[in-house]
């Protein structure tokens, strides 16, 4: 185990999603830290640039979704069937304090309309 965590945003707008990434990336997280999950990639990576952005989770590398339980992977396989969108942070634990705190700030809707955002422990990098 390592002293790396795992942060899953889940984000009912897109346009909401975007905009957090691009201040995920502006406070300071690169751009192997932060990875995409969206159906619709090609379009999500034109309008994101720079950042990793995949179809599936399991295109995600294994430092990120090793800290996700097996049991959630198919909730969120469910989210992104429903046309969400998924931001995966990795990193230190002050990376991912960090990263939460500016989606708390910014209020990203989740299917309830609440902030969806999950910390996962437990990684094997």
């Amino acid at each position: 185990m390592s002293d790396h965590i795992s942060l899953v945003a889940t984000f009912a707008n897109r346009n909401v999603a975007e905009d957090t990434v691009r201040k995920l990336r502006k406070s300071g997280l690169d751009n192997a830290q932060l990875s995409i999950v969206s159906k619709d990639r090609e379009r999500f990576a034109q309008d994101v640039e720079g950042a990793i952005v995949v179809g599936r989770l399991d295109e995600l590398e294994d430092k990120q979704a090793g800290c996700i339980p097996p049991d959630n992977l198919v909730n969120y396989e469910a989210e992104l069937s429903a046309g969400r969108v998924l931001a995966v942070v990795h990193g230190s634990p002050e990376d991912i304090a960090q990263a939460k705190s500016i989606i708390d700030l910014h209020h990203p809707e989740s299917w309830n309309g609440k902030v969806g955002c999950s910390v996962y422990y437990g990684c094997y990098d």
